[in-house]
């Protein structure tokens, strides 16, 4: 049985992205003003390097915060965003096994998926492509915003730089949106320690 298509019409896929995309964005930059909670933020601000090349720190607190807000964000207005990613309980406890520390075991996590993400739009097939892994809008749209993220930084102050390459600033965004992401699939018993 063929659908019933003819009250459907054809979209602007970048019309929506874009809708979509600024709409997540507005709500990002209207809690910046927040502190995530305080148990994760030894977590969040972990000095791990994820090979960013600005010689400013403030640039990549904002860019964690900005990526951390966003699954938070996401969470709340997507309904199928409201699923932990079914690898990641595993991936924690694995982790865990080793390093007998939750925050540590969400450290060393975050920090290899920010490396490994692609820096530019990244394919659904990418085997590297976690953005693409977690319940929500995708990685195209998380890629999208990770950009509006980095341009809202480099604006806030013109005498931050120098940057050698805007694109490396993903790294720090994606570090952030993972913390989350591990945070909502911690196991009950589990919290990461603030020591």
């Amino acid at each position: 049985m063929t659908a019933d298509r003819s009250n459907l019409f054809p979209v602007d896929t970048r019309l929506v992205l874009e809708t979509l995309v600024e709409k997540v964005h507005d709500l990002v930059v209207d809690r910046m003003s927040e502190e995530p909670p305080e148990e994760i933020l030894p977590v969040l601000d972990s000095k791990e390097q994820l090979v960013v090349t600005t010689k400013y720190p403030a640039v990549d607190r904002g860019l964690r915060r900005a990526g951390y807000l966003t699954r938070v964000i996401e969470v709340e207005i997507f309904e199928p965003a409201q699923s932990i990613a079914d690898w990641i309980p595993k991936k924690l406890e694995e982790r865990f096994a080793k390093t007998e520390d939750w925050s540590e075991a969400i450290v060393s996590i975050c920090t290899e998926i920010a490396r490994a993400e692609p820096l530019e739009k990244a394919d659904p097939d990418d085997e590297d492509a976690w953005s693409w892994r977690v319940p929500g809008p995708g990685g195209h749209v998380r890629h999208y915003l990770s950009r509006r993220a980095i341009g809202d930084e480099l604006q806030k102050d013109p005498e931050q730089g120098p940057v050698d390459n805007p694109a490396d600033l993903k790294r720090p965004w994606v570090y952030g949106f993972f913390v989350r992401a591990c945070e909502e699939a911690l196991p009950a018993e589990a919290s990461p320690d603030p020591d």
